[in-house]
């Protein structure tokens, strides 16, 4: 099974979250809080808008809620293709 994270999904796809990334410098603590806001696997999440900056911020829907995430954040969001 193949995997991407939510930095490199198309905008309006929907796709299952695979899992949190935990590796790496303060990164076991921004899964924490992801997964407090509902970013837990198998649920299906969706990238609904970018910023225009390139490393910029993303407005995702998972489940019924609406957030704004930061590229590093989405970037340990790891989903099922």
């Amino acid at each position: 099974m193949s995997t991407l994270t939510l930095n490199d999904l198309q905008l309006q796809t929907w796709r299952r979250i695979f899992s949190l990334k935990t590796e790496g410098a303060g990164a076991g603590e921004v899964a924490r809080r992801l997964s407090d806001l509902g970013f837990v696997p198998q649920e299906r999440v969706c990238v609904l808008r970018r910023s225009w900056w390139k490393n910029g911020a993303l407005v995702v829907q998972v489940g019924n809620a609406t957030f704004a995430l930061r590229h590093s954040e989405a970037a340990c969001i790891e989903l099922v293709t």
